[in-house]
């Protein structure tokens, strides 16, 4: 069961990312700000590559199957999208509750596996999906009571939340495969490997993406506050060093349940830090995403 820990540490680490690229924001942006877990993350798993790769590991990139680079470049580019709408919504809504939302990924994830790796839907992993959907409308339902307007608000963000759940779960199981591809003598090589890949193409698409969007002074105003991109940078080599590593264990759908608790990490920052107030329809239905995960792991104590 090593891959739970490194799932858990997958999913803290992203949380603390995540706090840090929001304490960005108000400096650089939404589109920088989302663009600095790829740009400080690249140095940190360069280093690690450095460090812990001989030169056969780095000749490997010339022998790349089509098949690897396909998968990765869309699953990075996927990526890219997950995190611009993941901090857009955080801009909309509370911390905790923007990753709540975001984390119908699950639901997606193994919809998404079953389509393209044939992932086999048992009957406690939909009873699992079902009560997540469950959890997900009762965070719903304080808002829908609301008047049109805020409804219409509301239902920006579920929009922009099932959009997160949709590309991060499709590039869970596109980074899935293209792991599963190379074949390496350790697996922390190739996750070194493909990680240095990913995040290099990422970090010169999106960064191409910003200027032209942008300017070239957005993104040199980023790189000034790289004092505060640090931690971002830290944690998100740890995250993605981890998701990499827990994807060439088990599927991708087992990795993403488990990963959900990133929300109740979220729940304690937001308390910590934030002193954001969670109603208690917000706390149930966070509770049956947990219960949610739980089952999705088996875990005959929820039955």
């Amino acid at each position: 069961m090593s891959w739970v820990l490194i799932t858990a540490i997958a999913s803290l680490s992203q949380t603390l990312r995540s706090v840090f690229q929001k304490n960005l924001i108000e400096d650089v942006g939404v589109l920088a700000s989302a663009y600095s877990r790829f740009i400080f993350a690249l140095p940190f798993v360069v280093l690690l590559a450095v460090i812990f790769l001989g030169t056969q590991e780095f000749v490997i990139l010339k022998n790349l199957s089509s098949t690897t680079w396909f998968f990765l470049i869309a699953a990075s580019i996927c990526q890219i999208l997950f995190t611009i709408i993941l901090i857009k919504l955080f801009t909309l809504r509370s911390f905790a509750i923007g990753v709540a939302f975001s984390k119908t990924e699950v639901i997606q994830t193994t919809l998404l596996e079953i389509i393209i790796i044939g992932f086999i839907l048992t009957s406690h992993v939909l009873l699992a999906i079902i009560i997540g959907f469950i959890g997900m409308l009762f965070m719903s339902k304080q808002k829908l009571l609301g008047n049109m307007a805020y409804n219409k608000l509301f239902l920006y963000q579920v929009t922009l939340g099932v959009s997160c759940g949709i590309f991060l779960g499709l590039s869970s199981v596109l980074y899935k495969v293209a792991l599963d591809s190379v074949t390496l003598d350790f697996i922390y090589k190739k996750v070194l490997v493909l990680s240095f890949l990913a995040l290099a193409f990422q970090s010169v698409i999106f960064g191409i993406y910003i200027v032209f969007i942008e300017g070239k002074h957005n993104a040199l105003k980023l790189m000034l506050t790289w004092k505060k991109g640090l931690p971002v940078g830290v944690f998100g080599c740890i995250a993605t060093f981890c998701w990499f590593y827990a994807f060439s264990l088990v599927d991708a759908t087992l990795v993403r349940a488990v990963g959900q608790l990133e929300i109740v990490f979220s729940v304690l920052i937001s308390y910590i830090f934030y002193k954001e107030r969670i109603s208690g329809f917000e706390l149930i239905g966070m509770s049956l995403i947990t219960i949610s995960i739980l089952a999705l792991l088996g875990l005959p104590s929820i039955y």
